[in-house]
């Protein structure tokens, strides 16, 4: 994976931020508390749309826009191991996300198979994202232990 194609190192505490605000817009939007529910009854529409519908979609874009420029954004030392290490992540958060949504696909159906759906959308990004930083916390690791030995 080229350097050329990733994000500036800047961005990834923006991601940080963006991916946070979906997360509370998730839990805000499941909760059945009295604000929520009293804003969707008295503002029932926004310009035209559901606010149901608009919650969504903003939750929707906040976590998928946050976890791309965390995963995506550069090292503060992007050298070739760590584009190794990013390009192996990445390949065996595929290979994960495709087993779970195959047995996801063999064992759910009907209307609980378009959650599987949902989540499949987020799920590549999740597991590239614990992957590689599980990898880069060993690397460092690794490096301290060299280090103190020697």
């Amino acid at each position: 994976m080229k350097s050329r194609f990733l994000f500036s190192h800047k961005w990834r505490i923006t991601g940080v931020v963006i991916f946070i605000v979906g997360v509370i817009a998730h839990f805000i939007n499941q909760s059945p508390s009295d604000i929520v529910g009293t804003f969707r009854q008295t503002h029932p529409q926004i310009i035209g749309v559901d606010s149901q519908v608009l919650a969504n979609d903003i939750e929707c874009l906040s976590l998928v826009t946050g976890l791309l420029l965390i995963a995506f954004s550069k090292e503060k030392i992007e050298d070739e191991q760590i584009i190794q290490l990013r390009s192996e992540s990445l390949q065996w958060a595929i290979y994960v996300n495709y087993a779970i949504f195959i047995v996801c696909t063999i064992f759910i159906n009907g209307s609980d198979f378009l959650a599987v759906i949902m989540y499949n959308v987020l799920t590549p990004l999740l597991f590239f994202i614990v992957r590689f930083r599980w990898k880069i916390y060993q690397l460092n690791r690794s490096l301290k232990t060299e280090e103190a030995t020697a």
